[in-house]
């Protein structure tokens, strides 16, 4: 007989057998849409953010170009001199272009400004992409140059929302900052690098932002694209001899930088691939202990399905005929529940983008693709073959079959059926310790995070950006007069205690980093630089954010001026670094940035200052970061466009906000305010990322636990009915109830307890896998390898507990006359 024709025969034959089994039919196919349905979203998601090629022109021949220090971190920025050095001595590139984020304000008739998010980058940035412009043009050489035409590229996103998809767009002129801009081009809607980015402006480097003095300051990100034939590790090797010889040439500065390439992929995802493929694992896991519990219950209809198979076997069927046909009704079960997994997969990828963390790359690229779809029935199909498997090797015995043409009944079938029973709910069991083990982890350092001392006081703080234009803001004068104003109107309004403005509020990740002298000590040597971070803020800012002083005193709002004796106040870390036995009050120090003079932004001066205070630590990027030295300079003597306004009041911070709008208006009608949020919501925010993986993990180790506990309580159950016989006779003999109850209780525990050594043993060697994301918690946490085994043994103590009460309760007489 044909192949095709047995197939179609055990489908139809299988189809039947499940539909007269509705119940045991629709418990197995919600188990696995569930289980299949979960797996494929978290693939999907793997697949969106990691998988997936990159939206450009031969994207693996990508790369980001950074550098590190002898300073641990991740690899940060370029200076504008090393970035020169890059483009023109290396051998391994096609071309290397750099590019910083910002924002913008865009005037449309006479709406209110809005706020953008933008991208400034040099000419070649699109060429080095590979990615051709929807509508128009790319950048063109010279576009990057002082006194060139102002120009703009729009994304996809914004030329639809605001200027309705209109494709004459495309050499007209809009407004930025207000300045004239003419659009050349409107990017692919594939585009989400920089990630957000709403335009793209040709980035012109300054003088003084290529100036050799200016080498240690750090701020430009780059992109290359490799040659042809040249891979990631051998322009690692270029570039290591390129660092090599700035060293020697610039000790002064680069001393302690090496040059760092890595695929554009890795820096775009960063340390989402570690959790990614940990919830991968986890969801795996998941599956695993579902296609145990279905092949449980498999096993458990084969005990009703003995005579079939027996009369099967006598009328000639072969064990391949029999295994043929119990793994097509397995694979016919999954794939019904695979179906239904991809509607609970879209289900679940919706929830995902919804609660996403701010920050999550190439979030817009999730989606159930041809990929996904393959993997999913691929999934169906190893599933259902794997749960199936075991109970049609079972069911299929030959020396089953002939027992039971003897007798109707095998009891040395029966107890090899029992003992693989057994191992698979001891194989749930480990691997749900191992789920619970890294949710507990998880949760531990989640919780220890929620905990941490951020530094201040955020409670009744509320946040505001704005984005000064420069043509309207050129001058420091300019800038400092309109935050002056601000912060007089906002200080007047009702309820509020503190008002200030600095380079960047606590939670944020902007900022500088730079080195320092210390006046009267000999200049750190070359590979012992003194580093530290730079915030300008304005005389208000620790008031503002209720910022313990230690020692000394703030400086004063009459020093937050340009031209004034310079004064600076530091922190904690920074006395503690590199003043450890000595008073820093009193004490200048000279850093290593310049900031051009108000009037006619030529004469460079060199930010320095007398330490005049010491303050606590600030958390300023993130909770989970160590303490850093930090300098605070007076906002007034280093005033940057872009600028966060930090308000304390005792009045409901909700209708705050109109106010602070009204009031920013009132001083200038075309400054829109942005990115308005309460410090505590700030917290909160900076905590979405733990927090999602968490509650993810979380629920995976939930619905192993309650898929475990379903294991232990079928397995008990079934045995207490095999046994229903042996029971009353027992019963009848003089066995208390008390006795049977441990009787049957006992085998569920040794169960548990082998399930759970095992699952200890995994999870001391797996969990190791979560140290990178972990928050003062050790992988091999006593408390939680003590907590998760008890809660687990009491779920399923009390899961073996419930057929054991029913089988202490057995009526002897009805016992007695089961056969």
């Amino acid at each position: 007989m044909p192949l095709v024709t047995i197939l179609l025969e055990d489908i139809r034959y299988g189809a039947r057998k499940l539909l007269r089994s509705p119940g045991f039919t629709a418990i197995v196919v919600c188990t696995l849409a569930l289980a299949i349905g979960a797996t494929t979203a978290v693939f999907s998601i793997v697949n969106g953010v990691l998988l997936d090629p990159l939206p450009f022109n031969q994207p693996g021949q990508l790369v980001a170009i950074g550098v590190a220090s002898s300073t641990p971190g991740q690899p940060g920025p370029i200076s504008g001199p090393d970035l020169l050095d890059y483009q023109k001595r290396n051998r391994s590139f096609t071309g290397i272009s750099a590019f910083n984020t910002g924002n913008a304000n865009l005037t449309i008739a006479a709406s209110r400004p809005l706020r953008l998010s933008t991208t400034e980058a040099q000419a070649n940035f699109f060429d080095v992409l590979g990615l051709p412009m929807e509508r128009g043009r790319a950048f063109i050489k010279g576009e990057d140059v002082k006194g060139s035409a102002h120009v703009v590229i729009l994304s996809d996103k914004l030329w639809r929302s605001q200027f309705s998809a209109d494709p004459a767009i495309v050499g007209k002129s809009i407004t930025l900052d207000g300045s004239s801009y003419s659009v050349v081009g409107i990017a692919p809607p594939e585009l989400a690098f920089p990630q957000a980015s709403d335009i793209w402006l040709p980035m012109v480097l300054e003088d003084w932002m290529v100036d050799p003095a200016n080498r240690g300051a750090h701020w430009l990100d780059a992109i290359a694209r490799l040659r042809p034939g040249v891979g990631v590790d051998a322009a690692a090797t270029d570039m290591k001899g390129i660092g090599a010889a700035l060293q020697a040439e610039y000790p002064e500065s680069n001393a302690t930088i090496r040059p760092v390439v890595e695929p554009l992929i890795d820096t775009m995802v960063g340390n989402a691939r570690t959790m990614l493929y940990t919830m991968l694992g986890a969801v795996g896991f998941v599956l695993l202990i579902a296609c145990a519990n279905i092949a449980n219950l498999l096993l458990i209809r084969a005990s009703t399905r003995e005579t079939e198979m027996a009369v099967r076997t006598a009328l000639g069927a072969g064990r391949g005929r029999i295994m043929s046909q119990l793994i097509t009704e397995s694979v016919l079960l999954s794939v019904v529940g695979a179906l239904i997994g991809g509607t609970v997969a879209a289900w679940l990828i919706d929830v995902v983008k919804a609660f996403s963390p701010r920050g999550l790359p190439r979030i817009g690229e999730i989606a159930i693709d041809g990929r996904v779809l393959a993997f999913t029935a691929g999934l169906a199909m190893l599933t259902g073959f794997l749960f199936g498997l075991v109970p049609a090797l079972y069911t299929a015995r030959p020396e089953l079959s002939q027992m039971l043409r003897d007798s109707g009944r095998s009891s040395s079938a029966r107890r090899s059926t029992n003992r693989v029973r057994s191992m698979l709910v001891v194989a749930e069991l480990g691997l749900a310790v191992v789920l619970l083990v890294g949710a507990g982890l998880l949760i531990r350092s989640y919780v220890k995070l929620m905990h941490v001392d951020p530094g201040f006081q955020p409670e009744h703080v509320l946040t505001f950006n704005v984005s000064l234009p420069s043509a309207k803001y050129r001058y420091d004068r300019d800038r400092n007069r309109f935050t002056d104003a601000v912060i007089d109107s906002i200080e007047h309004l009702p309820g509020t205690r503190a008002a200030a403005v600095a380079l960047s509020r606590p939670m944020q990740n902007v900022g500088m980093r730079t080195s320092f002298d210390i006046d009267g000590r000999p200049k750190a040597g070359p590979t012992a630089r003194l580093l530290t971070a730079v915030l300008p803020v304005s005389s208000g800012y620790f008031q503002a954010l209720g910022i313990p002083l230690l020692r000394g005193r703030y400086f004063t709002r009459d020093e937050d001026r340009f031209g004034l004796p310079p004064v600076v106040v530091v922190s904690e870390a920074f006395v503690k670094k590199y003043f450890p036995n000595e008073d820093a009050l009193g004490k200048s120090i000279t850093l290593g940035i310049s900031h051009d003079t108000a009037e006619d932004n030529k004469t460079s001066v060199t930010s320095r200052g007398e330490i005049v205070g010491i303050v606590r630590d600030v958390k300023q990027r993130q909770l989970r970061e160590e303490p850093y030295p930090a300098v605070y300079l007076p906002h007034g003597t280093f005033p940057e466009s872009d600028m966060s306004f930090i308000v304390r009041s005792s009045a409901d911070l909700s209708t705050l906000t109109g106010a602070i709008r009204r009031r920013v208006s009132a001083i200038d009608p075309e400054m829109p305010v942005y990115e308005v949020e309460t410090m505590t919501g700030a917290i909160s925010g900076s905590l979405t990322e733990p927090r999602f993986f968490t509650f993810l993990l979380g629920g995976f180790a939930g619905l192993a636990l309650l898929l475990a506990a379903l294991g232990i309580y079928g397995v008990i159950s079934y045995g207490v009915a095999q046994r229903t016989r042996e029971l009353g006779i027992r019963i009848a003999l003089g066995a208390t109830n008390e006795r049977i109850l441990r009787l049957v209780l006992g085998q569920g525990i040794a169960l548990i307890v082998v399930g759970l050594i095992a699952g200890v043993g995994g999870a001391v060697v797996l969990v190791r896998l979560l140290a990178s994301v972990l928050y003062g918690v050790d992988p091999r946490d006593l408390a939680t390898f003590i907590i998760v085994p008890i809660v687990l043994a009491g779920v399923g103590v009390l899961a073996s507990y419930l057929p054991a009460r029913r089988a202490s309760r057995v009526d002897p007489v009805i016992a007695m006359r089961i056969e």
